[in-house]
């Protein structure tokens, strides 16, 4: 495992983390309000949430520290926030065995033509799919050759590619995948002009999105740099990003640090990781964000190889675990 840190308050607060796939044992998704979020349309970009609404996702949210107890995970965790699952359209989960398998919140379209996922096959392999999601059947297909590969995923979950193969991916084929489109184009909708961009974007939304948010761009509206957090794929290690920046550089920092597939999870205060050695060995949080809001709907949990925490000694000695 590698993790880098730079953190100038005010400037920057980068976090690149290595962690070599042979360290690690398994990956887990956690989602622990499922039906409850399903019920909901997370948090509508399109209209105002209703005061049910938006007390209901809150019930929703947990600590990365609760995510860690639903899953069974005491120890040796390194532990991602995930949290436009349960919140955004389009990203749509998939956990076999679940009643449905396929997860999205209320309202959402479901009508990607295909959803770049991370996604961990049945026996532990992590991988970065295109898949698509027959709601109807409650089945996913390979996007590739409609292959049905419901029975070989243990779970996947959508997040927007950002490098594929090498190769940084064009804003134009995946701007209209962000439903937030502030981390995408910047504008401030406390000022008329800033709120006459978001009412243009979402005009009749679900339809015309596409060509509402290229419209935008075209008439000016500048590009966002937002926190992003984002994780790459590379043969023999698991890349993960946490910085300010437009989607293109966040890929470029993917590739930058090794990854040849990557996808971005969330954003702006959402974005955490949790460490089980921070805090004494008590576990805690590496680098957050200023506007680091705790609780979530969602977590990805990374556990590695090795014996649980012993009883270590104190003092001003240095000492490893292994």
């Amino acid at each position: 495992m590698r993790l880098e840190v730079n953190r100038l308050e005010g400037l920057s607060n980068d976090l690149v983390l290595r962690l070599e796939r042979g360290e690690i044992d398994r990956v887990l998704l956690s989602l622990p309000h499922r039906d409850a979020l399903m019920a909901l349309p997370g948090i509508p970009r399109h209209r105002e949430a209703t005061p049910d609404e938006a007390a209901g996702l809150a019930a929703c949210r947990v600590p990365i520290e609760t995510h860690l107890q639903r899953l069974g995970v005491i120890d040796r965790a390194v532990t991602l926030s995930n949290r436009n699952l349960g919140t955004n359209h389009g990203h749509l989960a998939w956990q076999r065995g679940a009643a449905p398998p396929i997860f999205h919140v209320r309202e959402d379209p479901c009508d990607y033509p295909a959803y770049s996922c991370l996604a961990a096959s049945r026996d532990g392999a992590l991988s970065i799919e295109d898949l698509r999601f027959d709601v109807g059947r409650q089945r996913i297909r390979d996007a590739r050759d409609e292959r049905d590969v419901s029975d070989e995923i243990e779970w996947a979950v959508f997040g927007q590619r950002v490098l594929r193969q090498g190769r940084l991916t064009r804003i134009e084929d995946i701007a209209s995948q962000f439903y937030d489109i502030r981390h995408v184009l910047a504008f401030d909708t406390r000022r008329e002009e800033g709120e006459a961009v978001r009412r243009g974007v979402y005009a009749g939304y679900p339809r015309g999105y596409r060509e509402q948010v290229e419209r935008a761009w075209r008439q000016g509206v500048p590009r966002a740099r937002y926190y992003h957090n984002a994780i790459g794929l590379s043969a023999d290690a698991i890349h993960v990003v946490q910085r300010e920046g437009t989607v293109e550089e966040v890929g470029a920092a993917l590739r930058e640090a090794g990854a040849d597939a990557g996808i971005i999870l969330d954003n702006g205060g959402s974005v955490a990781c949790w460490a089980w050695w921070v805090n004494d060995y008590a576990g805690g949080l590496v680098s957050p964000t200023v506007d680091y809001r705790p609780e979530g709907t969602s977590a990805i949990a990374f556990v590695l190889e090795g014996r649980a925490r012993v009883d270590l000694p104190g003092g001003s000695v240095s000492y490893s675990v292994l």
